[in-house]
């Protein structure tokens, strides 16, 4: 199977798969909404799931605009390979304008995005789960939380409407004990950890000097990657079908959180976010949605072209993905680590307990690939 990955952002990650002959593609993925900026657009390079880089390759260009149908619009400021954002003080989305981005590229063409509407959005009435256990085929017993919302539709708006599950968790490393590649069964601590080795001794608050390459005090030294919030990928869009019941969408199933030492070491944030969406945006995250439906179906085949609401002038090269806007609604739970008693499994030491496997023995920021980890707390989250 072939895919195509847009660039990780502050976004989303979408990938879906694609024929061969798409596999130089530009990839737009961008998002306004009613929410304060700064907005992000990211510029990528489709390439094959099996290449070196399966997220795929950030692409610079020379120019992104955005515009809206008042008449502003804003150039955004290059942050780095592929990404642009808009200044956190510049536009801003409003509900019932209407937006598009142009793209200017190195070699002269130019992609524009088909004007997209910020529709009416409704609300999130509840959030609640289910815990479910399931027994591996080797292994003992796991457990999750699958995860449901009822929400209602905005009186007057097109009641089109996607979902995302955005779930969040703190968690510590132990990075003082991040493996030696040689020899076994010896750490090599990351110098985030404010650990060093002082006369055979790990001592904290200790660092090597560059100049000497001997371990020397420093006053105040204290880690500062051992803990982190860590945001985990959305597994697939969620849009709705136009079935609700007396202006209310009732059951919506959203995902699943799983139950380990990690994700429960503290405990989890769940919010739920409502996004409106126009009819072309509507159309393409239910394509997502299905393609990804699909792919985990071994009854119905990956079939079909993602659509796009891109179109190019001036170039030959094709372009995917969407431009967009959405307004937002949001609301918030947390699941305690209390809420089920349950037995997980915590991270065992190796080599005669000297060692930390997995996770546990790493940089807390690169410890969860595939996941978004930050040491600085979320504005929302709540001790």
């Amino acid at each position: 199977m072939l895919s195509w990955v847009v660039a990780d952002s502050c976004i989303e990650r979408v990938d879906y798969a694609i024929p061969d002959s798409y596999s130089n593609d530009l990839v737009v993925d961008g998002l306004i909404t009613n929410e304060p900026g700064p907005y992000v657009v990211n510029i990528s390079q489709v390439i094959k799931i099996d290449a070196t880089s399966p997220l795929g390759i950030p692409v610079d260009v020379k120019r992104i605009t955005i515009y809206d149908d008042s008449g502003t619009s804003e150039v955004l400021t290059h942050i780095r390979t592929g990404t642009y954002q808009t200044d956190p003080d510049g536009i801003r989305g409003e509900i019932g304008r209407t937006y598009y981005i142009r793209v200017e590229l190195m070699d002269g063409g130019v992609f524009e995005s088909i004007p997209d509407k910020m529709d009416l959005v409704g609300g999130v009435d509840s959030i609640y789960y289910d815990f479910e256990s399931y027994q591996p085929t080797n292994g003992p017993t796991e457990y999750l939380y699958r995860i449901y919302t009822d929400a209602h539709q905005a009186e007057g708006g097109n009641n089109l409407i996607r979902w995302k599950l955005h779930g969040t968790y703190v968690v510590e490393t132990l990075p003082q004990f991040t493996h030696c590649p040689t020899p076994p069964c010896i750490w090599c601590p990351t110098p985030c950890s404010g650990y060093a080795w002082v006369n055979g001794e790990l001592h904290e608050g200790y660092a090597i000097n560059p100049v000497t390459n001997e371990p020397e005090y420093v006053i105040g030294l204290t880690c500062t990657c051992c803990r982190c919030w860590v945001t985990p990928p959305e597994a697939k869009p969620k849009v709705n079908d136009l079935q609700f019941s007396h202006g209310r969408f009732l059951g919506a199933e959203l995902g699943t959180i799983p139950v380990n030492f990690y994700t429960f070491f503290e405990k989890y944030s769940v919010q739920v976010i409502q996004m409106s969406l126009s009819p072309n945006a509507h159309t393409y995250w239910k394509a997502i949605q299905e393609q990804k439906e699909a792919i985990g179906s071994l009854f119905q085949p990956v079939t079909g072209e993602i659509p796009t609401n891109i179109e190019g002038t001036e170039t030959d090269r094709r372009v995917q993905g969407i431009f967009y806007a959405s307004a937002v609604a949001k609301k918030t739970i947390y699941l305690k680590k209390d809420l089920n008693k349950v037995s997980v499994r915590v991270p065992q030491d190796d080599c005669n307990g000297k060692l930390r496997e997995g996770a546990i023995g790493l940089d807390c920021r690169i410890a969860f690939p595939g996941s978004y980890s930050t040491t600085e707390k979320p504005d929302d989250w709540v001790d």
